[in-house]
């Protein structure tokens, strides 16, 4: 039985995310995710939970969640003597991802590791070039995760969503790995994995009820300028079935004892039956338990929202963005300021709770198209806000259009202190200092009201 450790990076270290938390512990109570990213690592839960019941032995080390340090990483890869170790990494992660990963080789230079996640999908050929990472698992990781493990660490040219490095130091680029277009055949992520109570303490905190994080579906329809989604998860939009989904959920929350779940998932109700089925089944199970969704302007609909509301939902997280037209064209949002002020109104009347995404330092923006959005988030009156600043994806349409060649964030070492709150460069008109403190003003209202 072939042991596996897959590693969930920390965005900072464990005296960093300390300090963090208690730095922006008001900020994160007002709804900002971003300040101090902080969510159970459900990709990697799933890969574990998927690759233990193929026969193999997958541990999950979560250095965030744990507050795992180095010297503590060394120790787990020296004791468990893994044979594969897979790191995942994120844009904001991926220099950490870089070092855990020269770690790995420094304790255990004879064992493989693989990297994979949204990162390594766009930009493979930076990650194999590192000299201590030895393949690259591109889109969805389950199968072909499977297929190198099943094939004895010999990949071929054949096996798509499998790119390494070849003794010779020459990298072999595949393709994506196909989508599953069925995730009903995937099992039930072993929330076991990772430390989940520290997850629910903090969901608790940011989100308002004891709660946890679930998903249930696969990529996205849209293309908005800024994401980088529809590069790695596809544009083919999957989901659980409505009846299987609201069970997951129940059953969750009966095993850890939540009072509901915060679905993570992009867009929750792109297609109205389903939608519409799973609100039914949750109202036929007498539902006790609440339930957080996140979704697009331009999906809010009156009919379906009633339903959801009598079937435990309580806040819609909108992806709102900025508040000018001109942002939201450049942003590829395809929604308009009306359309904006009448879902937010419809919601309020329903008596659901609103929390915003707004981002600041658009590329093309101001400081009176930044001020905009900030009139319009005091307008809204919404319950709770996330704001970031603007940073460039690999993967996005912004990132092509704003990079060149020789741009500096084509190299790793960029995104060593890069983060949605933190940036080294300003996109926009707006000096980097005075968008910092842009950022920090609009943060601090959410927080004073």
């Amino acid at each position: 039985m072939m042991r596996i450790l897959l590693i969930n990076p920390s965005y900072f270290s464990p005296r960093e995310a300390a300090k963090r938390f208690q730095k922006y512990k008001q900020i994160i109570k007002s709804g900002n995710m971003y300040v101090h990213p902080f969510e159970p690592p459900l990709g990697l839960a799933m890969l574990a939970t998927f690759l233990n019941k193929k026969g193999y032995k997958a541990k999950l080390a979560d250095m965030q969640g744990e507050y795992l340090t180095d010297e503590a990483l060394k120790r787990i890869l020296v004791t468990y003597k893994p044979e594969l170790v897979g790191i995942t990494a994120m844009t904001p992660t991926v220099h950490r991802a870089i070092k855990i990963a020269g770690i790995s080789k420094t304790s255990l230079p004879s064992v493989p590791v693989v990297m994979g996640g949204v990162h390594p999908t766009v930009d493979p050929e930076s990650i194999l070039t590192t000299e201590v990472v030895d393949y690259v698992i591109r889109g969805e990781g389950e199968c072909s995760f499977l297929n190198l493990l099943s094939n004895h660490l010999v990949p071929t040219t054949e096996m798509t969503g499998i790119s390494w490095k070849n003794r010779d130091g020459s990298v072999i680029i595949t393709d994506k790995s196909p989508l599953i277009k069925n995730l009903n055949i995937l099992p039930v992520p072993d929330y076991t994995l990772f430390p989940v109570e520290t997850y629910i303490d903090y969901t608790s905190k940011l989100r308002g009820i004891r709660a946890i994080s679930m998903m249930i579906s696969r990529g996205c329809p849209y293309q908005c300028s800024f994401c980088a989604v529809s590069e790695t998860m596809g544009s083919s939009f999957r989901i659980l079935e409505p009846e299987k989904a609201a069970q997951q959920m129940i059953d969750l929350c009966k095993k850890f004892d939540l009072e509901g779940v915060w679905f993570k998932d992009s867009i929750f109700n792109l297609n109205p039956k389903w939608t519409i089925s799973f609100a039914k089944y949750l109202i036929l199970q007498k539902n006790p338990y609440k339930f957080q969704i996140n979704t697009r302007i331009d999906l809010i609909r009156e009919k379906e929202i009633e339903l959801l509301k009598k079937s435990g939902l309580t806040q819609i997280d909108l992806g709102i963005e900025a508040g000018t037209e001109k942002s939201l064209k450049r942003l590829n949002k395809k929604i308009t300021l009306e359309q904006i002020r009448s879902a937010v109104k419809l919601l309020k009347q329903k008596n659901i709770d609103i929390s915003g995404f707004f981002m600041i330092g658009i590329p093309g923006e101001d400081e009176a198209d930044i001020q905009c959005t900030f009139d319009l988030v005091r307008d809204l009156k919404l319950n709770k806000a996330s704001v970031s600043i603007f940073t460039p994806l690999p993967g996005s349409k912004l990132y092509q259009e704003i990079m060149s060649e020789n741009d500096a964030c084509r190299d790793l070492k960029f995104y060593e202190t890069h983060h949605f709150t933190e940036t080294k460069k300003s996109y926009c008109h707006v000096p980097l200092k005075r968008l910092k403190e842009l950022h920090q003003i609009m943060n601090s209202y959410f927080v004073k009201r």
